[in-house]
């Protein structure tokens, strides 16, 4: 009797204590973890950074290396104190004055799959964080969906991921941002990325937007870049520096610089949107073995290169994008090309390109596609092989007041589509080549240049100029 009542008090006292512990603490929905690369502050078990208990008076050094501040947050993911849904997790990197003293996984966040909203960023918005990643193993942070879904990781309005004035030095072929989430396109499992005023140099893999599994949505992935300068990236990986599967894609005014790709264009998009705007820079990037710059598939609404420089580069192709009739995109695509400068550059032939063209477009039959081309000037660029500027296949163009470099040897190849040109100049000794398609010139200054006795290139067309037709093979 004795030995049943000291049973029952000692639960009655663990319950107690227990209960007392659970009331003493404060769930939260944020938390903020401080980095501090020259802290000297001694500290065991990634207990630093910050409190995960707002109602906890202890004070925590900062933490000193990355590594340390991921698995921080995942203590706080993992000690019950974290609502579920919505929470939010802010790394904050002071006293930048300080390199950080790189030992592979210290430069390392980890997998912060957990969070709601991961927000990564300096404490002064006049410097920048260098995060060395010469002996990483593994990803800068990832977003990385466990095979077991679970509901407690749902997010009321999705999952966020900020980057905010760093530097990536020296990833090699490490890729720095990876994703690899349910892309089913709904408020709880949508994705954002931002990266603002984010620097790379030697790192060739620099965000991998990759679906789990392989049933995913068009555009379900809203990725943004602003302010990005992306350095000499020297890579024969045949995954491309940007990889997007199933993203909105925006980047605006960034730069690619004093590059070299051997396996792959620079960018490649799949199954969103993709925008490449407002004054961006490419200067002295060779790609060779025939890549574009850019290579989208599927991507489709309206969709813009804009304010965009290309200059001292060697590659055979900007831009490849195409469609299929088996994932294309929901909605008629409309691509915009305007205000394009091209400069000193020289432009490779590559014979195994059926197109062989600077910006190829090949889209499946009876697609609602238009392609819409403005305000393009070049100079002093050379063209190697019989190559076009623009090769448009089973869409319609309107291409308004530029003039098609003469260097081009072809202006427009064809198949399959309806072309508009108001204003604009065609010089190349071909200036049409293809097969079943009508071109309409308007009040264009410069016909009398055109060399009619070279139109016969063009298979079952019909050439007219100011309403006269002066070409018909239809």
């Amino acid at each position: 009797m004795k030995t049943n009542f000291l049973l029952v008090s000692f639960f009655a006292i663990s319950l107690f204590l227990c209960i007392q512990n659970v009331a003493s603490q404060t769930l939260s929905t944020a938390i903020t973890l401080i980095v501090d690369f020259g802290s000297s502050t001694p500290y065991v078990n990634s207990e630093c950074g910050g409190i995960l208990d707002s109602s906890n008076t202890t004070i925590y050094p900062p933490c000193k290396s990355f590594k340390d501040a991921g698995n921080r947050a995942r203590q706080y993911l993992n000690s019950g104190l974290a609502i579920p849904n919505s929470n939010y997790l802010t790394i904050s990197v002071i006293n930048t004055a300080i390199t950080p003293n790189i030992d592979g996984e210290s430069a390392q966040l980890g997998n912060l799959f957990g969070f709601c909203t991961v927000d990564i960023l300096i404490a002064t918005t006049t410097s920048r964080a260098i995060v060395d990643g010469t002996l990483s193993t593994s990803h800068f942070v990832s977003l990385q969906e466990p095979n077991v879904p679970n509901t407690s990781y749902q997010c009321s309005s999705g999952k966020t991921l900020r980057i905010r004035n760093i530097e990536f030095k020296n990833w090699g072929n490490q890729t720095i941002v990876y994703t690899n989430l349910n892309q089913v396109f709904n408020s709880l499992t949508k994705q954002s990325i931002f990266f603002t005023t984010v620097y790379t140099w030697f790192s060739n893999s620099i965000i991998n937007i990759q679906p789990k599994g392989t049933n995913f949505e068009y555009g379900s992935v809203a990725f943004q870049c602003s302010g990005g300068y992306f350095n000499n990236i020297d890579s024969s990986l045949t995954l491309p520096p940007f990889n997007f599967n199933g993203a909105n894609v925006a980047i605006i005014g960034s730069r690619f610089l004093n590059s070299i790709l051997n396996s792959s264009p620079f960018i490649y998009s799949s199954i969103g949107l993709f925008n490449l705007k407002a004054t961006s820079l490419i200067d002295n990037v060779v790609i060779n073995n025939g890549h574009p710059f850019v290579k989208t598939l599927n991507v489709g609404d309206n969709f813009y290169y804009t304010g965009v420089r290309i200059s001292n580069c060697i590659f055979s192709k900007f831009l490849q994008h195409e469609n299929n009739q088996i994932n294309a995109p929901r909605e008629s695509a409309i691509p915009h090309i305007s205000l394009f400068q091209l400069s000193n550059n020289i432009i490779t032939s590559n014979n195994d390109d059926p197109t062989n063209s600077f910006f190829s477009f090949q889209n499946y039959q009876n697609a609602e596609y238009t392609l819409s081309i403005s305000t393009i000037n070049s100079e002093n660029v050379q063209v190697f092989g019989n190559k076009s500027f623009i090769c448009n296949q089973n869409g319609n163009t309107s291409i308004y007041g530029f003039e098609i470099p003469n260097t081009f040897p072809i202006g427009l190849i064809t198949q399959n589509s309806y072309n508009n040109i108001a204003e604009s100049g065609v010089f190349s000794d071909i200036p049409f080549a293809g097969i079943n398609s009508i071109f309409e010139f308007n009040s264009i200054p410069f016909y009398s240049t055109l060399n009619t006795t070279n139109f016969n290139y063009c298979d079952s067309c019909r050439i007219s100029i100011d309403g006269q037709v002066v070409y018909d093979n239809l």
